[in-house]
């Protein structure tokens, strides 16, 4: 499993790199993706009003730790405690994906690839490349398969 951390300001186009990435990943294998975020707001079809809550929003809501949801087509898991990059990673694993995009994290020692000019270049370890997202979709998808390669070469996580 190869595993990439993406990291920016707020707004420097980490999300959107992710959503490009992915389709040219998937022509090589199973990609996963962690977001790292300080507040998370969920917008799953969960609902946390008890007046109008489904199922799985009650279990949640009684107090359970953990509550997974599943139909024919999906599966969501929500957990009352964050977890750390490692744990999640592990959990990514045993999920049989062969690329993790992670957003965030600065902090771990993942490979890293920075948009634009992060702040604090000199506080975080570990960053492969720097890059500006091209409006330009020419430009912009010559970008992309750039970092298609750099993620193809990285080691297994």
């Amino acid at each position: 499993m190869k595993v990439i951390s993406i990291i920016g300001k707020k707004k420097s186009g980490k999300t959107s790199l992710i959503e490009y990435l992915i389709p040219y990943l998937n022509e090589y294998g199973k990609v996963g993706c962690i977001k790292h975020a300080h507040e998370l707001n969920f917008d799953f079809g969960l609902d946390f009003d008890t007046s109008t809550a489904k199922d799985t929003d009650r279990f949640f809501n009684a107090g359970a730790e953990v509550v997974i949801g599943t139909s024919e087509e999906k599966a969501i898991k929500i957990c009352r405690r964050g977890k750390t990059v490692t744990e999640l990673l592990t959990e990514m694993a045993q999920s049989d994906v062969d690329f993790v995009l992670v957003e965030g994290f600065k902090s771990s020692n993942l490979p890293k690839i920075t948009l634009s000019e992060f702040l604090d270049d000199d506080l975080v370890d570990n960053i492969i490349k720097k890059v500006g997202l091209p409006t330009d979709s020419e430009d912009r998808e010559e970008t992309i398969k750039e970092i298609v390669k750099l993620i193809l070469s990285l080691d297994e996580y």
